[in-house]
């Protein structure tokens, strides 16, 4: 048995210094330098709880807006949430001006909400013809835990794209959802992110203002989200697919 489990050990120790060795690397294609890159995401906490590594990347090479879907009001604590989340902006570099949350009577936070598509890419393209992005990015079809107002918000998006309702050339990336195990394997994760065609791996300094970030989300974090900022790849690490 301790044969075993040393050589586990060992086997997660190598995997986790192979993690460490690719903070700060990434892959993107070396046209995009001095983008206007829009992130759209359900709740305030999703900007950090998820897309943190690559909001850090174009914040580093061009100027990032924020779109949130919604203020978070399912407990009663929009106004609170409104605030947390223009906190954890600044703590990932996006400019407050920059950021945007929707109020809306029929996108309504909580996980029995139902969106409509229309309704998510009226407002979706309202916002994009007033900032004209070159990139945006959201969730895939499953939305990285499956939550409904995720998966809602990446189909408006990909409904306004399809429809070539958005700005002409903006380009339609998704962040990739990946099963249980990655995804809570961290630094190990990074490894395994790194054979993408197009991926974020954040610095050290990038993962500590991620971590600040939602720090700044005091409603947010009850014990299991703590545990999530702990051990969750997307804390680290975000793999991307361009949407054709």
């Amino acid at each position: 048995m301790l044969p075993i489990i040393v050589s586990l050990v060992i086997t997660i120790s190598a995997y986790v210094f192979i993690g460490i060795y690719y903070l700060g690397t990434n892959r993107w294609p070396t046209t995009y330098q001095n983008k206007r890159v829009l992130f759209i995401t359900a709740h305030p906490d999703d900007e950090c709880m998820f897309f943190g590594p690559t909001i850090r990347f174009f914040k580093q090479t061009g100027e990032v807006f924020l779109l949130c879907m919604t203020n978070g009001n399912y407990d009663g604590l929009g106004p609170e949430r409104a605030d947390e989340l223009l906190q954890s902006s600044r703590h990932l570099g996006v400019k407050p001006d920059n950021v945007k949350l929707i109020d809306s009577k029929v996108i309504l936070d909580g996980p029995d909400a139902e969106w409509n598509c229309s309704d998510v890419s009226e407002e979706v393209v309202k916002h994009t013809n007033e900032i004209k992005p070159d990139i945006i990015v959201t969730f895939d079809e499953y939305g990285v835990s499956g939550h409904t107002n995720h998966i809602a918000t990446g189909r408006g998006v990909r409904y306004a794209f399809d429809k070539q309702l958005l700005p002409e050339n903006t380009r339609l990336y998704q962040l990739k959802s990946v099963n249980i195990f990655r995804k809570y394997s961290s630094f190990i994760d990074c490894f395994i992110s790194s054979t993408s065609m197009v991926y974020n791996i954040g610095s050290f300094k990038d993962i500590v203002n991620i971590q600040s970030a939602m720090k700044c989300h005091k409603t947010q974090l009850t014990w299991f989200r703590k545990l999530y900022c702990m051990f969750s790849r997307y804390m680290v690490v975000n793999t991307l697919q361009s949407v054709l």
